[in-house]
């Protein structure tokens, strides 16, 4: 057996050694590791369990990767991890203390509940499972991972159900003042299939070439009103990225468009367009192809959901203070 093997072995047999023994062994065996050797060793024991540098390593790298998509220097990567290093191995403590009370009380989630879960999640904030692929790529995390991490929450709100369940009461009153308090989110919504001819101004252009390109525009304008296919004038005219798909730009929502396209847009219907628009682009003009709306949600609709929200705020709460409780009564200890 060799020496790194030897290693992992007492690190994960610890549960059935003294710590004594486990760190006597490691010191021993210290003198005869390379540095290839030394990869792992214990950084925290949390009662009868151990965390390992590695799985603090693989916490860190996380951050690590979300740091650098954000645009962080190496430098300052390596600086922000240092100051968040002791954090993050205090939630892998809390982790780990959480993970032991499921463990004794048997506490099993299923895959039903887990995507039970992930469709509650994506109907409440409007999205599909595309929408939410998307957001997962861009936040450097797998679908695999998300749906561990439901099943993390699961996990914990069972075991908080068990154990602090009767000390928590959402009143109706609680859910009108949510409700008045976030009258936007349960408002509706309005959703633009939209199209666009667009023709450049250039850099520093003057008044002249300003007008010959308004001019431009405008005539392709009139030929709109003339009855002329928007997508076809698109193809033939628009200097925009999307001219060969017919000036097609996609669905928008109304409250991501600028104030003076959702102004321009305002009370038309479908198959309309809009006036010429000078934009930081261009002169532009927008044409509806669909609009996709919903009228919103009563308080009576959105009770339901906003129920479940207040209930998870207030079983994180209490999971505070279980936990605080839990980590009065158990053996933690930082190792440096």
């Amino acid at each position: 057996m060799s020496v790194l093997e030897l290693n992992k072995q007492v690190c994960h047999g610890f549960t059935r050694l003294g710590k004594a023994v486990v760190i006597a062994v490691i010191i021993l065996a210290l003198p005869f590791m390379t540095s290839a050797e030394l990869v792992d060793r214990i950084v925290a024991v949390v009662n009868d369990d151990i965390i390992l540098w590695s799985e603090l390593e693989e916490a860190m790298s996380v951050i690590s990767a979300n740091l650098e998509q954000q645009g962080y220097t190496r430098g300052q990567q390596v600086r922000i991890l240092r100051e968040q290093r002791p954090r993050i191995l205090e939630q892998l403590v809390e982790d780990k203390l959480t993970d032991q009370q499921v463990a004794r009380h048997n506490i099993q989630i299923g895959e039903a509940d887990e995507e039970a879960t992930i469709q509650r999640i994506m109907a409440a904030n409007r999205m599909t499972k595309k929408d939410l692929l998307r957001a997962l790529k861009l936040n450097g995390t797998t679908y695999e991972e998300y749906r561990e991490e439901i099943r993390t929450r699961l996990l914990r709100s069972r075991l908080l159900s068990r154990e602090v369940q009767s000390k928590i009461v959402i009143t109706d009153s609680d859910i009108k003042a949510y409700y008045d308090a976030n009258r936007s989110l349960y408002a509706g919504y309005t959703k633009y299939e939209l199209r666009h001819i667009m023709l450049r101004k250039a850099a520093g252009a003057g008044e002249m070439e300003k007008t010959r390109v308004y001019q431009q525009i405008h005539d392709l304008h009139k030929r709109l009103q003339g009855g002329e296919a928007f997508e076809q004038l698109a193809r033939m005219y628009s200097q925009a990225g999307s001219a060969s798909r017919g000036g097609h730009l996609g669905v928008y929502s109304s409250d991501s468009l600028t104030e003076s396209v959702r102004n321009a847009l305002q009370g038309l219907g479908e198959k309309d367009f809009t006036d010429v628009l000078d934009t930081e682009q261009g002169y532009q003009i927008f044409y509806i192809e669909k609009i996709i709306g919903s009228a919103g949600k009563s308080l009576e609709e959105a009770t339901p959901e906003i129920q479940e929200k207040l209930y998870a705020e207030v079983v994180d709460e209490k999971f505070r203070s279980w936990l605080q409780e839990l980590r009065q009564q158990s053996h933690i200890e930082i190792l440096p």
